[in-house]
């Protein structure tokens, strides 16, 4: 479950994993809500995008144990 990722010798944490996946989907997200238009309803963007990330990444990190 948890256990370390090796990549070319170098051992990364688990959580670096996981929050490379949350970076991947909040960019996905980030691009369909500025086609869409959506960032126009939120009253503060770059806060709305922290809480998001943070929301995604712990549901990551919930779904991979």
């Amino acid at each position: 479950m948890f256990t370390e990722a090796q990549f070319g010798g170098i051992l990364f944490a688990p959580i670096v994993i996981y929050c490379i996946i949350g970076v991947v989907l909040i960019s996905v997200i980030r691009f369909v809500f500025g086609r869409t238009g959506l960032f126009s309803l939120v009253w503060h963007p770059a806060l709305f995008e922290l809480a998001l990330y943070m929301i995604i990444t712990g549901a990551v990190i919930v779904l991979a144990a």
